[in-house]
């Protein structure tokens, strides 16, 4: 997996994961959606993993291409005391169907590569 855009918080603690680091997808929640697809009884792809710190937290869902496709992933990374996983989730998929109305156009005049 490589990290390709970031937004930090303003917190005393973050998880430094630059942009352009490298981690191995079978332990990261953006890993797991690409590889997996879905969560095989709802349809919908969402991973959790626990972090590589005690107390860190990831959730990921994928980003689908016109045809459905995952093209992408979205994750976020936080403590587990930075609110529940369903906040996150929802926020998540919230935005992950923002960015994939942007794509479904965008798409219409450029070629976006499928992993």
């Amino acid at each position: 997996m490589r990290c390709t855009a970031r937004v930090t918080p303003r917190r005393v603690m973050s998880v430094d994961i630059g942009v352009g680091s490298r981690l191995p997808a079978a332990v990261t929640a953006a890993g797991r959606v690409l590889r997996d697809g879905t969560d095989g009884t709802s349809g919908v792809a969402l991973a959790v993993v626990d972090g590589p710190e005690d107390g860190l937290r990831s959730m990921a869902v994928p980003v689908r291409d016109r045809a459905g496709r995952i093209v992408s992933a979205l994750d976020v990374t936080a403590h587990q005391g930075r609110g529940g996983d369903a906040g996150w989730r929802d926020a998540l998929r919230a935005a992950g169907a923002r960015i994939e109305a942007d794509l479904h156009v965008t798409s219409r005049f450029v070629t976006v590569p499928v992993l």
